[in-house]
């Protein structure tokens, strides 16, 4: 082969090569995508009924907690939220319940947030994004028992200031005319109690 044919044939392979890499790489973009895609949690349309027939307990509650993993080693890995119990409208359950969820949305995790009030549709101990759950809004703060509120105790704090100024303030007073009075003792009399101008006693 002639070196002018040979540096030709190359430079075709070299072209071929660089658009099979291309190829490719578009391949791989387009099988990549809608693997993602279908790993996002889709859920059909709401419908309470149904969630109720599926939940073998049904609550209002309010989360007091949420026990996330330290280490997961996929989204489905689960956490577990800490409720109050508020009402129950299907099954049984008192004062605190702990209901079991993917961490994360890609595995229809649902998203605990501590102080929220939901409703939950659980079966077995456990609940997802796609179980129907609704949240009903904050729960309102409740002082704990012993609390004081801060504005009380500065309000309280005022009161006790204003009445030892005002202590002070007359236990002032009452030393200062004492004082006068001890410094003033008024004109000197005589023997039959008149007062004389020279301020001596008649003989």
């Amino acid at each position: 082969m002639e070196p002018g044919r040979r540096v030709g044939h190359l430079r075709a392979m070299r072209r071929l090569w660089g658009h099979l890499a291309v190829l490719m790489v578009l391949t791989s973009a387009l099988v990549v995508g809608p693997s993602g895609t279908a790993c996002a949690c889709s859920c059909a349309e709401p419908d309470p009924v149904k969630n109720t027939e599926w939940a073998d307990l049904v609550f209002v509650g309010v989360v007091v907690d949420v026990d996330r993993p330290a280490f997961s080693m996929s989204s489905g890995d689960l956490m577990t939220a800490r409720l109050t119990v508020e009402q129950v409208r299907k099954g049984s359950a008192t004062g605190h319940v702990e209901v079991k969820t993917a961490i994360e949305g890609p595995s229809c995790g649902f998203d605990f947030v501590e102080g929220n009030r939901y409703l939950i549709y659980s079966r077995e101990g456990q609940t997802s994004l796609c179980s129907g759950n609704e949240l009903l809004g904050a729960a309102p703060e409740v002082e704990l028992e012993g609390d004081v509120p801060v504005i009380a105790l500065l309000g309280g704090g005022a009161v006790v200031l204003l009445a030892g100024l005002a202590l002070w303030w007359v236990l002032r007073r009452r030393s200062a005319s004492s004082a006068a009075a001890v410094a003033d003792p008024g004109p000197a009399t005589d023997g039959q109690g008149e007062a004389r101008p020279d301020g001596q006693d008649s003989a």
